[in-house]
């Protein structure tokens, strides 16, 4: 029998229809595309490199964080594909390439989505234009974060619970539970998104379908082996975990410190309301949304006359969202990313029923394109390194220290900037010290004054932030202090500090001076700590204007690094009291080999009595003094006999 002489078009017909339904999705992804690798940021947040240098930095076994397991190996993979393309620079490039297609291909999946449920590619287009030029969805797209990642997963999730709703089958309920998991392990708060799909298949038509066990257990087991599989593995094998309480607190790192949560309260709405519209657009979003707001509630009744199941599914999907960011962070844009497809769907859903290019339609394609032309400037003025606050700042410290400095800022993100853009290592937060200690502020203190001790031992300095000795409100409320804490921490200090200078727009910052501006001027008083001194051989330590200490068997206090030459200094002054039986001090010296011994040292006696005395020892003719001067070392006597010394002052005189 010959064949229908039309067959052979219909292949062809159905491959065209095809394409010119993928035509809009291809063009609104490689135009979004297009926008986000033209406006890449170049100042990142905290978070964001964290990121890059966990990848630059740290080997594959510890890239997992608890929160967003799959984000960290995303990076590596997608720095060493670049490396292997013959780029040659660090990760940030690499994962905001990556965050950028995610972006991109999201505005083009919600287009789909869209079209899909309302059968509408007007409105399609309005929405995604909206998604996509919304504030906080454009920004982490040319970030280095994981919720555009995240939020693509999402979608892929919403679009098989339209399939799901349409024509249940197991199959597509694995494939849910499947892309469900992975935005779960790019962000593990979307295990909120199972509130939608549980509304969704109780509400499904026809019910006995929905309700059929191999459904649920299709879509529950393929969520559950995506999650739980990978975190089982980094648990038990690459973690190397051996106990519940080291799982537990890897898994509640954040929960536990205390930062979020908390009681919803007035503050709180307000709160919920700036982020709000800040997710939507910066500046105005808040009108921007109000707008948006009013229009959805204009046609309601039509969106809630939508499909019962969707409808409810979109609604739940809110609401988990809504009630867990309300209580975790509620001016956090970042985290109401999640919330804008299913917002943006049922304001869909609502317009779907009047005609087409109507003015509900044209109304929220002029918010979109207005967001879209706000949000660019926004966007580009916040990623341009030249005018970003922190990089000057970290620059201006740069150029007013070295290595070895020690650099006490006033929160994380400055903690990441300096070692990443100005190579500067050796920096604390008091955030970092309170985390460290589990927030108890007297080991934190204690850390603090620990290595401000190191760098001042090493000949180093240290760069205090006016913002780390007077913490904001926020900083002393989330960690339950008062300011005449930390007043008191950094009290053995506050005489010496001196004005850095730095940029005009930077804010305040102090140093202490080093250990050869000391040798050279005033000299050490040890009213309140050792200033980089350190004792050895002695016990019962403590400061209360001079430091106290019971001498055992040839005791020693060694002073810190010096760069001194002998012939500038002719005569060591030191004032103590005494309260052994012994007489015999010793004073030595080191050269550039930093080796002490009888050759390159003075000796004297104490004075008796137990009252303070100065003590002016000459130096020029001393054996072995001469050429550079790195250490200086002070036996106060040989051998204690449990009587205590108290040493008031050490300084180095000028010749006369």
């Amino acid at each position: 029998m010959a064949a229908h002489p039309t067959a052979p078009a219909r292949p062809a017909a159905f491959a065209a229809l095809r394409l010119r339904a993928l035509a809009a999705p291809l063009t609104l992804f490689l135009g979004a595309l297009l926008l986000y690798l033209a406006t890449l940021t170049q100042v990142h947040t905290f978070d964001a490199l964290s990121y890059v240098t966990s990848v630059e930095r740290k080997p594959w076994t510890e890239m997992f964080h608890p929160h967003h397991l799959a984000y960290g190996p995303l990076g590596a993979l997608a720095l060493a594909l670049a490396r292997a393309l013959g780029y040659p620079g660090g990760a940030a490039l690499p994962m905001q390439l990556v965050n950028a297609a995610a972006g991109a291909a999201g505005v083009a999946l919600f287009f789909a989505i869209v079209r899909r449920a309302t059968g509408r590619a007007d409105l399609a287009l309005a929405v995604a234009l909206l998604l996509g030029g919304a504030y906080a969805y454009w920004y982490y797209a040319v970030e280095i974060e994981v919720y555009t990642v995240a939020a693509v997963f999402l979608l892929l999730s919403l679009w098989l619970l339209l399939g799901m709703l349409r024509r249940p089958s197991a199959r597509t309920a694995a494939l849910l539970g499947l892309a469900q998991g992975g935005a779960v392990l790019f962000h593990q708060t979307n295990v909120l998104f199972c509130a939608a799909v549980l509304v969704a298949l109780l509400l499904g038509r026809p019910g006995a379908a929905y309700r059929a066990p191999r459904l649920w257990l299709a879509y529950a087991g393929a969520l559950a082996l995506t999650v739980g599989a990978p975190y089982l593995i980094v648990i038990l094998g690459v973690s190397g975990f051996r106990s519940f309480g080291e799982i537990q607190a890897w898994l509640l790192e954040y929960a536990r410190t205390g930062w979020w949560g908390g009681p919803i309260t007035a503050k709180k709405w307000a709160l919920l309301g700036q982020g709000l519209a800040e997710t939507l657009a910066q500046p105005g979003g808040a009108l921007l949304g109000l707008l948006l707001a009013g229009l959805l509630l204009l046609h309601l009744r039509r969106a809630l006359a939508g499909p019962r199941a969707l409808v409810a599914a979109l609604v739940a999907w809110l609401l988990a969202y809504g009630a867990f960011f309300l209580w975790w962070e509620p001016d956090n844009i970042e985290f109401w990313i999640a919330s804008l497809p299913p917002a943006l769907l049922l304001l869909a859903l609502a317009l779907r029923a009047g005609r087409r290019w109507g003015a509900g339609v044209w109304i929220v394609l002029a918010v979109a394109l207005t967001a879209l032309a706000t949000n660019y400037d926004s966007i580009a003025r916040r990623g341009d390194a030249r005018t970003d606050l922190q990089r000057t700042i970290a620059r201006g410290l740069a150029a007013q220290s070295r290595p070895a400095d020690v650099l006490l800022v006033p929160d994380g993100l400055l903690e990441l900037y300096l070692p990443y853009y100005e190579q500067r290592e050796n920096v604390l937060s008091l955030n970092q010290a309170l985390f460290d200690s589990g927030d108890d502020w007297s080991a934190a203190c204690a850390a603090v004054q620990g290595r401000i001790e190191q760098a001042l031992h090493a000949g180093a300095t240290v760069i205090v932030a006016d913002a780390a000795l007077h913490p904001p409100d926020l900083v002393l409320q989330r960690h339950r202090l008062a300011q005449p804490q930390i007043d008191a921490c950094f009290a053995p200090y506050r005489p010496l500090l001196r004005p850095l200078p730095l940029p005009p727009e930077a804010p305040p910052y102090w140093r202490l001076p080093t250990a050869d501006e000391l040798a050279t001027g005033d000299g050490w008083r040890f009213t309140a700590a050792p200033l980089g001194w350190q004792a050895a051989h002695v016990a019962g330590e403590r400061f209360d204007g001079g430091w106290r200490f019971v001498p055992g068997t040839d005791p020693a206090l060694l002073s810190p690094r010096l760069d001194l030459e002998a012939a500038s200094v002719g005569a060591i002054e030191i004032r103590l009291a005494n309260g052994t039986r012994a007489r015999d001090a010793q004073l030595f010296f080191a050269g550039p080999d930093e080796r002490m011994d009888e050759a390159r040292s003075v000796r004297w006696t104490l004075a008796p009595g137990t009252g303070v005395t100065t003590y002016r020892i000459d130096l020029r003719d001393a054996p072995g003094w001469r050429g550079r001067i790195t250490r200086l070392r002070l036996d106060p006597v040989g051998v204690g006999d449990g009587g205590a010394i108290w040493l008031e002052s050490l300084r180095l005189l000028p010749p006369r």
